[in-house]
Protein backbone atom coordinates (compact mmCIF):
# COMPACT_ATOMS: atom_id res chain seq x y z
CA UNK A 1 0.00 0.00 0.00
CA UNK A 2 0.91 3.42 -0.71
CA UNK A 3 1.50 6.37 1.64
CA UNK A 4 2.40 4.22 4.85
CA UNK A 5 5.05 5.42 7.13
CA UNK A 6 8.29 4.30 6.56
CA UNK A 7 8.64 1.19 8.50
CA UNK A 8 10.94 1.74 11.48
CA UNK A 9 14.15 0.03 12.98
CA UNK A 10 11.99 -1.53 15.90
CA UNK A 11 8.57 -2.07 16.06
CA UNK A 12 5.87 0.45 15.82
CA UNK A 13 4.24 -0.20 19.21
CA UNK A 14 7.35 -0.66 22.21
CA UNK A 15 6.98 -3.55 25.00
CA UNK A 16 6.57 -0.77 27.57
CA UNK A 17 3.32 1.02 25.78
CA UNK A 18 -0.25 0.17 27.14
CA UNK A 19 -3.28 0.17 25.15
CA UNK A 20 -7.27 -0.08 25.28
CA UNK A 21 -8.61 -3.50 23.94
CA UNK A 22 -12.34 -3.38 23.05
CA UNK A 23 -13.85 -7.13 23.25
CA UNK A 24 -16.85 -8.22 21.45
CA UNK A 25 -17.59 -11.68 23.36
CA UNK A 26 -20.36 -12.57 21.07
CA UNK A 27 -18.64 -12.06 17.77
CA UNK A 28 -17.84 -15.34 15.25
CA UNK A 29 -17.80 -18.34 17.60
CA UNK A 30 -18.28 -16.70 20.45
CA UNK A 31 -14.78 -17.32 22.35
CA UNK A 32 -13.65 -14.76 24.50
CA UNK A 33 -12.03 -16.86 27.16
CA UNK A 34 -9.78 -18.38 24.70
CA UNK A 35 -9.02 -14.77 23.24
CA UNK A 36 -8.66 -12.98 27.13
CA UNK A 37 -6.11 -16.21 26.93
CA UNK A 38 -4.38 -15.41 24.33
CA UNK A 39 -3.78 -11.73 25.02
CA UNK A 40 -2.82 -12.63 28.41
CA UNK A 41 0.51 -14.61 26.56
CA UNK A 42 0.81 -12.40 23.53
CA UNK A 43 1.11 -9.47 25.61
CA UNK A 44 0.90 -9.76 29.18
CA UNK A 45 -1.82 -8.56 31.62
CA UNK A 46 0.09 -5.15 32.56
CA UNK A 47 -0.01 -4.32 28.64
CA UNK A 48 -3.76 -3.47 28.26
CA UNK A 49 -7.16 -2.53 29.84
CA UNK A 50 -9.78 -4.59 28.40
CA UNK A 51 -13.36 -3.80 27.73
CA UNK A 52 -16.23 -6.77 26.99
CA UNK A 53 -19.27 -4.78 24.94
CA UNK A 54 -22.59 -5.74 25.85
CA UNK A 55 -24.47 -4.30 22.67
CA UNK A 56 -26.06 -2.11 25.05
CA UNK A 57 -24.02 0.86 24.80
CA UNK A 58 -22.76 3.15 22.62
CA UNK A 59 -19.59 1.91 21.85
CA UNK A 60 -17.73 5.02 20.17
CA UNK A 61 -18.36 7.20 23.42
CA UNK A 62 -16.84 4.28 25.35
CA UNK A 63 -13.85 4.45 23.05
CA UNK A 64 -14.02 8.40 23.01
CA UNK A 65 -14.21 8.67 27.07
CA UNK A 66 -11.26 5.99 27.38
CA UNK A 67 -9.35 8.21 25.14
CA UNK A 68 -9.73 11.04 26.73
CA UNK A 69 -8.97 9.79 30.27
CA UNK A 70 -5.86 7.73 29.46
CA UNK A 71 -2.87 7.84 27.41
CA UNK A 72 -2.95 4.89 25.88
CA UNK A 73 -0.45 4.48 22.85
CA UNK A 74 -3.02 2.29 20.74
CA UNK A 75 -6.90 0.58 20.59
CA UNK A 76 -7.54 -2.36 19.69
CA UNK A 77 -10.89 -4.24 18.65
CA UNK A 78 -11.49 -7.40 18.34
CA UNK A 79 -14.76 -9.03 16.66
CA UNK A 80 -16.67 -8.66 13.26
CA UNK A 81 -16.49 -5.67 10.99
CA UNK A 82 -19.75 -3.90 12.86
CA UNK A 83 -17.04 -3.81 16.00
CA UNK A 84 -14.27 -2.17 14.40
CA UNK A 85 -16.54 0.06 12.44
CA UNK A 86 -17.74 1.51 16.09
CA UNK A 87 -14.41 1.50 17.42
CA UNK A 88 -13.24 3.64 14.79
CA UNK A 89 -16.23 5.87 15.18
CA UNK A 90 -14.55 6.38 18.84
CA UNK A 91 -11.48 7.04 17.33
CA UNK A 92 -11.68 9.72 14.38
CA UNK A 93 -9.57 12.65 14.57
CA UNK A 94 -7.77 11.44 17.54
CA UNK A 95 -3.92 10.73 16.34
CA UNK A 96 -3.83 6.88 18.06
CA UNK A 97 -3.58 3.83 16.45
CA UNK A 98 -6.13 1.55 15.98
CA UNK A 99 -5.08 -2.54 16.12
CA UNK A 100 -7.47 -4.82 14.29
CA UNK A 101 -7.42 -8.53 16.21
CA UNK A 102 -10.26 -10.36 13.30
CA UNK A 103 -12.71 -12.12 16.06
CA UNK A 104 -15.75 -12.01 13.45
CA UNK A 105 -17.44 -14.16 10.75
CA UNK A 106 -16.02 -11.97 7.63
CA UNK A 107 -13.83 -9.79 8.69
CA UNK A 108 -13.49 -8.28 5.63
CA UNK A 109 -11.52 -5.11 6.20
CA UNK A 110 -8.75 -7.49 8.34
CA UNK A 111 -8.36 -9.99 4.88
CA UNK A 112 -8.21 -6.49 3.05
CA UNK A 113 -5.23 -5.16 4.84
CA UNK A 114 -3.36 -8.72 5.04
CA UNK A 115 -3.99 -9.35 8.50
CA UNK A 116 -3.79 -12.75 9.77
CA UNK A 117 -7.06 -14.23 10.50
CA UNK A 118 -5.76 -16.18 13.38
CA UNK A 119 -5.76 -13.57 16.22
CA UNK A 120 -2.74 -15.05 17.91
CA UNK A 121 -0.67 -14.67 15.22
CA UNK A 122 -2.17 -11.38 14.78
CA UNK A 123 -1.28 -10.47 18.03
CA UNK A 124 2.01 -11.32 17.63
CA UNK A 125 2.53 -9.62 14.29
CA UNK A 126 0.41 -6.08 15.05
CA UNK A 127 1.80 -5.44 17.90
CA UNK A 128 5.43 -6.74 17.90
CA UNK A 129 6.10 -6.54 14.16
CA UNK A 130 3.42 -3.90 13.11
CA UNK A 131 3.94 -0.99 10.99
CA UNK A 132 1.88 2.00 11.14
CA UNK A 133 -0.23 3.06 8.18
CA UNK A 134 -3.28 5.88 7.76
CA UNK A 135 -6.20 4.68 5.46
CA UNK A 136 -9.68 6.39 4.56
CA UNK A 137 -13.27 6.57 5.92
CA UNK A 138 -16.51 7.08 4.76
CA UNK A 139 -18.76 9.69 6.27
CA UNK A 140 -22.59 9.67 5.92
CA UNK A 141 -23.81 12.30 8.47
CA UNK A 142 -21.91 11.99 11.99
CA UNK A 143 -20.79 7.74 11.06
CA UNK A 144 -17.84 6.71 9.81
CA UNK A 145 -17.56 3.32 7.80
CA UNK A 146 -13.72 2.19 6.87
CA UNK A 147 -14.86 -1.04 4.76
CA UNK A 148 -17.84 -0.45 2.43
CA UNK A 149 -21.68 0.53 2.33
CA UNK A 150 -23.67 -1.59 0.50
CA UNK A 151 -27.39 -1.27 -0.67
CA UNK A 152 -29.65 -4.13 -2.33
CA UNK A 153 -28.89 -7.66 -1.94
CA UNK A 154 -25.83 -8.15 0.43
CA UNK A 155 -27.73 -5.87 3.03
CA UNK A 156 -30.73 -8.47 2.79
CA UNK A 157 -28.29 -10.96 2.66
CA UNK A 158 -26.72 -9.85 6.13
CA UNK A 159 -29.86 -9.07 7.53
CA UNK A 160 -31.27 -11.87 7.06
CA UNK A 161 -28.40 -14.52 8.27
CA UNK A 162 -28.91 -15.34 11.70
CA UNK A 163 -26.17 -15.36 14.24
CA UNK A 164 -26.85 -19.44 14.75
CA UNK A 165 -26.17 -19.71 10.98
CA UNK A 166 -23.16 -17.90 11.02
CA UNK A 167 -21.67 -19.32 13.45
CA UNK A 168 -22.34 -22.94 12.75
CA UNK A 169 -21.45 -22.64 8.77
CA UNK A 170 -19.21 -19.70 8.91
CA UNK A 171 -19.62 -17.49 5.63
CA UNK A 172 -21.22 -20.83 4.13
CA UNK A 173 -24.37 -19.01 5.67
CA UNK A 174 -24.01 -15.52 3.83
CA UNK A 175 -23.74 -17.55 0.65
CA UNK A 176 -26.85 -19.36 1.07
CA UNK A 177 -28.59 -16.44 2.03
CA UNK A 178 -27.76 -14.77 -1.12
CA UNK A 179 -28.74 -17.18 -3.11
CA UNK A 180 -32.59 -17.15 -1.71
CA UNK A 181 -32.84 -13.79 -2.02
CA UNK A 182 -31.48 -13.15 -5.26
CA UNK A 183 -34.27 -15.21 -6.70
CA UNK A 184 -36.79 -12.59 -7.45
CA UNK A 185 -34.84 -9.20 -6.39
CA UNK A 186 -34.47 -7.10 -9.69
CA UNK A 187 -32.45 -3.63 -10.31
CA UNK A 188 -34.10 -0.89 -8.62
CA UNK A 189 -34.06 3.07 -10.12
CA UNK A 190 -30.70 5.62 -8.77
CA UNK A 191 -29.57 9.04 -9.06
CA UNK A 192 -26.27 8.71 -8.23
CA UNK A 193 -24.76 12.64 -8.14
CA UNK A 194 -20.75 11.75 -8.18
CA UNK A 195 -17.97 14.70 -7.69
CA UNK A 196 -21.57 16.94 -9.32
CA UNK A 197 -21.75 14.56 -12.26
CA UNK A 198 -25.26 13.08 -11.84
CA UNK A 199 -25.95 9.37 -13.34
CA UNK A 200 -29.21 8.18 -13.44
CA UNK A 201 -28.77 4.53 -13.66
CA UNK A 202 -30.16 0.77 -12.57
CA UNK A 203 -28.52 -1.46 -9.96
CA UNK A 204 -29.62 -4.89 -7.94
CA UNK A 205 -26.50 -4.10 -5.91
CA UNK A 206 -24.85 -0.80 -5.04
CA UNK A 207 -21.26 -1.32 -2.95
CA UNK A 208 -19.56 2.03 -2.64
CA UNK A 209 -15.98 0.45 -1.16
CA UNK A 210 -12.94 1.91 0.86
CA UNK A 211 -11.84 -1.25 0.92
CA UNK A 212 -11.56 -4.05 -2.61
CA UNK A 213 -12.18 -7.49 -0.53
CA UNK A 214 -15.48 -8.39 -0.49
CA UNK A 215 -15.27 -11.36 2.07
CA UNK A 216 -15.63 -14.58 0.13
CA UNK A 217 -13.24 -16.80 -1.46
CA UNK A 218 -10.77 -13.77 -1.49
CA UNK A 219 -12.72 -12.09 -4.39
CA UNK A 220 -12.67 -8.58 -4.50
CA UNK A 221 -14.97 -5.53 -6.06
CA UNK A 222 -12.15 -4.29 -7.96
CA UNK A 223 -8.15 -4.59 -7.67
CA UNK A 224 -7.84 -0.67 -8.12
CA UNK A 225 -10.21 -0.12 -5.08
CA UNK A 226 -7.45 0.32 -1.92
CA UNK A 227 -8.27 1.68 1.38
CA UNK A 228 -5.50 3.94 1.25
CA UNK A 229 -5.72 5.91 -1.98
CA UNK A 230 -7.63 8.70 -1.03
CA UNK A 231 -11.20 8.18 -2.69
CA UNK A 232 -14.12 5.93 -2.82
CA UNK A 233 -15.19 3.63 -5.35
CA UNK A 234 -19.19 2.94 -6.42
CA UNK A 235 -19.44 -0.63 -8.27
CA UNK A 236 -22.94 -1.58 -10.21
CA UNK A 237 -24.33 -5.09 -10.16
CA UNK A 238 -26.87 -5.28 -12.85
CA UNK A 239 -28.64 -8.51 -12.86
CA UNK A 240 -32.21 -9.43 -13.86
CA UNK A 241 -31.83 -13.33 -14.06
CA UNK A 242 -29.56 -16.37 -12.58
CA UNK A 243 -27.55 -16.42 -15.48
CA UNK A 244 -26.99 -12.41 -15.13
CA UNK A 245 -25.59 -13.72 -11.64
CA UNK A 246 -23.55 -16.16 -13.10
CA UNK A 247 -21.87 -13.50 -15.16
CA UNK A 248 -20.98 -11.70 -12.12
CA UNK A 249 -19.40 -14.64 -9.84
CA UNK A 250 -17.48 -15.44 -13.15
CA UNK A 251 -15.89 -11.54 -13.61
CA UNK A 252 -15.43 -12.04 -9.84
CA UNK A 253 -13.56 -14.98 -10.84
CA UNK A 254 -11.08 -13.82 -13.18
CA UNK A 255 -10.58 -10.55 -12.19
CA UNK A 256 -12.54 -8.71 -15.62
CA UNK A 257 -15.48 -6.66 -14.22
CA UNK A 258 -13.98 -3.64 -15.30
CA UNK A 259 -15.24 -5.69 -18.96
CA UNK A 260 -18.35 -7.31 -17.98
CA UNK A 261 -21.39 -5.53 -18.63
CA UNK A 262 -22.95 -6.69 -15.73
CA UNK A 263 -20.53 -3.77 -13.76
CA UNK A 264 -20.81 -0.47 -13.74
CA UNK A 265 -17.46 1.24 -11.63
CA UNK A 266 -17.06 4.80 -10.44
CA UNK A 267 -14.45 6.47 -8.16
CA UNK A 268 -15.58 9.52 -6.06
CA UNK A 269 -12.31 11.67 -5.03
CA UNK A 270 -14.90 13.94 -2.71
CA UNK A 271 -18.22 12.62 -2.29
CA UNK A 272 -21.03 10.92 -3.65
CA UNK A 273 -25.59 11.66 -3.73
CA UNK A 274 -27.37 8.34 -3.51
CA UNK A 275 -31.08 8.49 -4.32
CA UNK A 276 -33.94 6.29 -4.87
CA UNK A 277 -37.64 6.09 -5.49
CA UNK A 278 -38.26 3.77 -3.12
CA UNK A 279 -36.81 2.40 0.32
CA UNK A 280 -34.10 -0.48 0.31
CA UNK A 281 -31.82 -2.26 2.65
CA UNK A 282 -28.73 -0.39 3.52
CA UNK A 283 -25.55 -1.65 5.89
CA UNK A 284 -22.42 0.02 6.69
CA UNK A 285 -19.65 -2.29 7.45
CA UNK A 286 -21.74 -5.23 8.13
CA UNK A 287 -24.28 -2.99 10.34
CA UNK A 288 -27.96 -2.93 9.08
CA UNK A 289 -29.29 1.02 8.81
CA UNK A 290 -32.79 1.85 8.78
CA UNK A 291 -34.23 5.15 6.50
CA UNK A 292 -31.01 6.10 5.74
CA UNK A 293 -31.70 7.08 1.85
CA UNK A 294 -30.83 9.02 0.37
CA UNK A 295 -27.68 10.01 1.48
CA UNK A 296 -24.38 11.40 0.84
CA UNK A 297 -21.15 9.79 1.72
CA UNK A 298 -18.03 11.94 1.60
CA UNK A 299 -14.34 10.91 1.45
CA UNK A 300 -12.31 11.24 4.58
CA UNK A 301 -8.63 10.52 3.48
CA UNK A 302 -6.36 9.38 5.65
CA UNK A 303 -9.05 9.53 8.33
CA UNK A 304 -6.91 6.82 10.91
CA UNK A 305 -4.08 5.03 11.78
CA UNK A 306 -3.92 1.65 11.88
CA UNK A 307 -1.17 -0.88 12.49
CA UNK A 308 -0.51 -3.17 9.56
CA UNK A 309 2.43 -6.32 9.82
Amino acid sequence: MEDSIPVPTKPALSNTTTGFVVLNPVAGKGQPERIKEILQSSLGKERYDLYETTGEESLPDVVQTAVKEHDYAWIAAIGGDGTVSQVVNGLVGSDIPLVILPGGTGNVLAQDLDIPQDIETACELLLHEGRVQHIDAIQINNNYFVHQIGIGLESMMLDNTSSEQKNRWGMAAYLWTAVKEAFGWQPHAFTFTIDGETHHLHASEVAIANAGKIGAFGLKWDDEIRPDDGRIDIVLLQARSLADYAQIIWALVTGKQRKSRRFKIFSAWKEIRVETKQPLPVHGDGEIFENILPFTAVVIPKALKVILP
